[in-house]
């Protein structure tokens, strides 16, 4: 694959609630692959247990300690606040339970070179068939990238580059709908940044390998019915009863329990 770089600033967060081998992982795909890509790039480990040490260390690497648990939503403004702040070009949100292809960093970046794209997410291996690579690897580190972006009606937030100028435009994440960890927001921000005339776009360039859940888990309060319920009662608050149909979702999506396939939740 022929990279080119991305000479604008970057701050990559990744939120973290335990698990360290995780965010070691994750950090370790991102430091493997250098920064010569992106040279403006700094990471940040928002590390809501107060317990992480990196087995790695460089100068571009940094923990924050909130002293609570922001939770992803939480994290994930501190991050968006911090990049308006600083004038960044792209703030990138990374789970800790992920792993990276190569070149991963410089692709997700790149389609926020246009000013139409608000949201860029990597392709992946997980639930909505809409980001699902054409073909999964055995690992991120054996993707064959392709050329180009997919336009979607809405990202998920397991590895979502935000266009800062953007940002700046529709808000934050909206965690007063949203006020537990977060799920369904990434819906609403993605509704709002095309209502806007914004473009959300899935890069194919890139993949992220999920291990969904894997810290998730780690916290008692949450569950599959807690947070379906957090989407449907921020999205049915915010958007009215066709949400499901404004992000191309059919009327059988989260059913309780989250039964059915991908396909049956689709229009």
């Amino acid at each position: 694959m022929t990279t080119t770089r991305f000479d604008r600033p970057v701050l990559v967060t990744i939120p973290a609630y335990g698990s360290p081998h995780l965010t070691d992982a994750v950090l370790g795909d991102l430091l493997d692959q250098g920064f010569g890509d992106v040279p403006q790039a700094r990471v940040v480990v928002v590390d809501n247990a107060g317990d992480y040490t990196p087995a790695r260390t460089s100068e571009r690497v940094s923990v924050v300690r909130p002293g609570a648990n922001l939770r992803w939503i939480g994290a994930a403004n501190w991050s968006l606040r911090t990049a308006l702040a600083a004038g960044d070009a792209v703030c990138v949100v990374l789970n800790n339970d992920t792993r990276l292809s190569p070149h991963f960093l410089v692709s997700l970046v790149r389609p926020c070179e246009d000013p139409d794209v608000a949201l860029a997410a990597a392709c992946y291996d997980d639930f909505w068939l809409h980001q699902r690579a054409r073909t999964v690897p055995a690992t991120a580190a054996d993707y064959l990238p392709v050329p180009g972006y997919r336009e979607v009606p809405f990202c998920d937030g397991t590895a979502l580059a935000f266009s800062v100028p953007a940002i700046g435009r529709l808000g934050l994440l909206d965690q007063v709908a949203f006020p537990r960890h977060g799920y369904g927001a990434d819906l609403d921000l993605s509704l709002r940044a095309r209502t806007a005339g914004y473009r959300c776009v899935v890069t194919e360039e890139c993949y992220v390998s999920h291990l969904r859940r894997a810290t998730m888990e780690l916290d008692p309060q949450n569950s599959a019915e807690r947070n379906r319920h957090e989407i449907l009662t921020g999205m049915l608050g915010l958007w009215g009863p066709d949400w499901r149909a404004r992000v191309g979702l059919g009327p059988g999506a989260f059913p309780p329990h989250n039964t059915g396939s991908g396909a049956s939740w689709y229009l």
